[in-house]
């Protein structure tokens, strides 16, 4: 049987290990992005479940791993946040703060090992800050 992309036989021990790979293989930031001398990603989540995950705050400089793929907090949700293309054109357009609204399309497990779609939202907000040496 194959699983769809959404629907991955992986647990979640396994997409934390996967995560850190990729994570570890990313260039770093200094690589992709010379101009900038620090990114601050916030991220803020929205739902309708009683436990909504706290706040993150992520401060990346060029020595730090240009890689912003964040699993979904729900330890029961196969979801992930990839902000990769916006962080790109953020830095690209020279823009210095960008703000947005994804939503998780991962699945969690229900009773009875039912499964319903997550529905996170995430909040975020991108700064850039550039190096100012000519």
């Amino acid at each position: 049987m194959r699983l769809s992309p959404g629907q991955s036989g992986t647990t979640s021990g396994d997409r934390l290990l996967l995560l850190r790979r990729d994570r570890a293989a990313a260039p770093a930031m200094r690589a992709l992005f010379p101009s900038i001398a620090q990114l601050r990603l916030e991220l803020r989540f929205e739902g309708t479940a009683a436990n909504i995950p706290v706040p993150q705050t992520h401060i990346l400089h060029p020595a730090a791993r240009a890689y912003f793929v964040f699993l979904c907090p729900y330890a029961d949700c196969n979801g992930r946040f990839d902000l990769a293309a916006i962080v790109n054109a953020a830095v690209e357009d020279s823009l210095s703060r960008v703000e947005g609204l994804l939503v998780c399309g991962g699945t969690r497990v229900g009773g009875h090992a039912s499964r319903r779609l997550c529905h996170l939202h995430l909040h975020y907000v991108i700064t850039s800050t550039r190096d100012l040496a000519p």
